[in-house]
């Protein structure tokens, strides 16, 4: 009984208390209690996410669920009002979210698109064989390796060859080689297919970047003219040496100015000097790390001797003068 009437009570007491405060003008009113807000606080989440679950649900047509993945199209055929065409209408009917998030994602997809770095093109042998001539004038740089001012130089020198003496020379640079054994092979295949009727005076030279492999092949004629000995050098000595030096761009540009000057009937500058660079030895050979070792046992043992002896005289001289 007692429990109950203090129960009783704190409930009377409590009511009062509420009246009272229920008068009070609002500015005056306590503030409600850390419990009453947290309460109030998680009402207004429950009844928020509720509200985000029936909007993102909402279908005007009730075509899909919750979630649709795709939109579903109803194709209509119907005869026309003159009934000689059929016209199909096709009405989409999706979800506005859906159309939202394919925008978006149409939208993400080309700024990819157009902020993305192509991909480069990767030149191989079937790109030259495959070719009908030289893509810029005498010259089908595919590796690419010449620049365009050496190309315009070399295509006016080949032109004059040409057309004034009736040489015809065309250059080829590839990457790497995956279908001819060597730069050779490639070089007669490209001549057979180039040189149209006139192979006698033609000719076609190949450098291969990868390996720095360069290839020579030519008519009767344009061998007789140039000199098997003149043709070998300007492959191997001019070409060949400034792509093994990473300049393959100088070694295609001096090798077609000295077919020009031998053909033209001009002093041959030659090949270029080949430098030969002298590797000083930058480490010790095994007998003079033994001497040098040596050595360093002889000082170390020196001093450690000197460490021990001398402070024993010293100790020996104090104790004799006691």
């Amino acid at each position: 009984g007692r429990s109950a009437t203090s129960r009783h009570k704190s409930t009377t007491r409590q009511v009062a208390i509420e009246m009272e405060t229920s008068l009070l003008p609002p500015s005056q009113r306590p503030s409600s209690s850390p419990l009453r807000r947290r309460q109030l606080a998680m009402v207004a989440c429950i009844v928020g996410a509720l509200c985000v679950v029936a909007i993102s649900s909402w279908s005007p047509s009730n075509s899909l669920g919750l979630a649709p993945v795709l939109s579903r199209t109803t194709l209509q055929i119907r005869p026309s009002t003159a009934g000689r065409n059929t016209r199909v209408s096709a009405r989409a009917n999706s979800h506005w979210m859906e159309k939202l998030g394919a925008g978006a994602a149409a939208f993400g997809l080309a700024g990819a698109m157009s902020m993305g770095t192509p991909m480069p093109a990767v030149a191989s042998e079937y790109d030259v064989l495959d070719a009908s001539g030289p893509t810029t004038g005498y010259i089908m740089d595919d590796a690419p390796c010449l620049q365009k001012g050496s190309e315009k130089k070399m295509n006016d020198i080949l032109s004059y060859l040409d057309v004034g003496k009736g040489y015809k020379l065309d250059v080829v640079t590839v990457r790497k080689l995956e279908e001819s054994p060597d730069a050779d092979t490639l070089a007669s295949k490209m001549l057979d297919k180039w040189s149209n009727k006139d192979k006698s005076n033609s000719a076609v030279l190949v450098l291969v970047v990868k390996n720095s492999e360069v290839g020579l092949a030519a008519g009767d004629n344009f061998v007789k003219a140039l000199g098997e000995d003149k043709a070998a050098s300007i492959a191997q000595e001019t070409v060949g040496y400034f792509a093994n030096q990473g300049r393959p761009n100088q070694g295609v540009s001096e090798g077609v100015k000295r077919i020009n000057a031998i053909l033209t009937g001009e002093t041959d500058p030659g090949a270029p000097e080949i430098k030969e660079y002298r590797k000083e030895r930058t480490y010790k050979t095994k007998e003079e790390t033994d001497v040098a070792r040596g050595a360093s046992y002889q000082v170390v043992g020196a001093l450690l001797l000197i460490a021990f002896v001398v402070p024993m005289l010293q100790y020996a001289g104090y104790v004799q003068k006691d």
